[in-house]
């Protein structure tokens, strides 16, 4: 199965703590999760860094973190700090 989880409106720090907790309740409960990404502008490097972080965890434990429907904007943040999908356990959709 498949958690489905929404980037919030406004990616600051302390949603970044509360979206932190809804991604480490999924990979307790052994799922891997999808990041609706359609509605995301530029991605804060804060966040960039807890996406890649969720998707190791959820690699070493046999799921996966994908962004579905990264918006142009998110995909630009992500490659320009390098970001290779060949080499990232972050998936993108």
């Amino acid at each position: 199965m498949v958690i489905t989880v929404s980037l919030p409106a406004f990616l600051g720090r302390s949603e970044a703590a509360t979206f932190r907790n809804q991604l480490l309740v999924a990979l307790e409960q052994k799922e891997s999760i999808a990041v609706e990404c359609a509605e995301a502008g530029p991605l804060p490097s804060l966040w960039i860094q807890l996406l890649h972080s969720a998707a190791v965890s959820a690699k070493a434990r046999g799921l996966s973190v994908s962004l579905k429907a990264a918006s142009l904007e998110c995909r630009d943040s992500l490659l320009a700090i390098g970001f290779d999908p060949a080499h990232s356990a972050l998936v993108l959709e």
